[in-house]
């Protein structure tokens, strides 16, 4: 038994590693569409994949509002397309403990889902190069025309309640990400967070944001157990 009804895992930073894949991904989309974007990490951290594209569109004034809408819905499949190729192609990795904690959780009972800003066509593939499952993750919210991360988290509270078959108390779940983003997310939606600075934020940098949780990094199985209060 543990005291959350819901674990919404991050990503990005947080499972797999968060490294040049997919601002390339967003530079070869934008590119494709006649358009020269410099990608920055800090630009898309923590959003979701559709704030991201609204965030390098913005840099565009002369397009209408309209032309933007249009080009994203253009933009996103060559997104997916590229990402998809190149983690079958190269790979990708897990960030260290992730997978013995999966698989420690799966084991014991307990079932993770997903809170990420991808969109979720690219979430089984990343996962599967990443040596991960994505029948492990059965419920979740994802980037998937969500301009601001509390879309994707009140996504994945409906898909949790849909999963377990009742309504979700927010104040029962908890979301693990590794940017303030996701603490911002987790507060505006009434949920806890356990941060981890496994992305491109140090522990200090999230401490500032007042996670109610915090590891350095997912490679203690029985710390997070610790966190999420299991007890047989």
């Amino acid at each position: 038994m543990i005291k959350f009804d819901a674990l919404f895992f991050d990503m990005d930073g947080t499972l797999v590693e968060n490294g040049v894949l997919m601002p390339a991904a967003f530079q070869q989309g934008f590119a494709n569409q006649g358009l020269k974007i410099e990608t920055t990490p800090w630009k898309a951290s923590g959003c979701t994949d559709w704030e991201v594209m609204d965030r390098y569109l913005a840099e565009f004034p002369e397009l209408s509002d309209a032309q933007k809408e249009e080009l994203k819905e253009k933009i996103a499949p060559d997104v997916k397309k590229i990402v998809i190729e190149r983690v079958r192609e190269q790979g990708l990795k897990a960030l260290p403990g992730v997978q013995n904690l999966i698989r420690t959780l799966v084991d014991l009972g307990i079932t993770p889902g997903l809170l990420t800003g991808n969109m979720e066509e690219i979430v089984g593939p990343k996962l599967t190069a990443a040596g991960l499952k994505r029948e492990d993750f059965p419920y979740g919210g994802f980037g998937d025309r969500c301009p601001k991360r509390v879309d994707a988290a009140n996504k994945a509270l409906a898909s949790a309640s849909a999963w377990l078959g009742r309504p979700i108390d927010p104040s029962r779940a908890l979301i693990i990400g590794d940017t303030p983003n996701d603490i911002a997310c987790a507060r505006a939606v009434g949920a806890a967070v356990l941060a981890v600075p496994t992305g491109r934020y140090t522990e200090e940098q999230l401490l500032e944001h007042d996670p109610d949780f915090i590891l350095k990094d997912l490679t203690d199985p029985n710390g997070f157990l610790e966190v999420i209060g299991y007890t047989e």
